[in-house]
């Protein structure tokens, strides 16, 4: 099972990753855009990666993935069961967040690394 500590790890190391609380609850920002979030109960957490990575996911694997839409309209991200997805597949997400919420020049000067 992932946990935050888990979660804090792998965002963290990650250029300009800072933690902040989002609604009372631990988040992962860069350039104050939120990229990942728990939810409350620490079961699940939300990633902000693209719309059709989320979809592609929750399709493939929807006993750990599920699309988060708020009001049916408004893609959220992507909800992650943390008893289910494995190490790698959060890494993964997490990295995925980052480089959709990063600006531009952050991910090009992080990969030119």
């Amino acid at each position: 099972m992932i946990r935050l500590a888990d979660i804090r790890s792998y965002a963290m190391a990650l250029p300009e990753v800072v933690e902040k609380p989002h609604f009372r609850l631990p988040g992962f920002r860069v350039a104050d855009k939120l990229l990942a979030h728990l939810e409350k109960g620490d079961a699940h957490a939300i990633m902000c990666v693209g719309q059709a990575e989320a979809r592609t996911a929750a399709a493939a694997q929807p006993d750990i993935y599920e699309e988060v839409w708020r009001n049916g309209r408004i893609f959220v991200g992507l909800r992650v069961d943390l008893a289910k997805v494995t190490e790698e597949g959060m890494r993964e997400l997490i990295e995925h967040a980052w480089r959709n919420r990063a600006p531009k020049r952050l991910v090009a000067l992080h990969d030119s690394r």
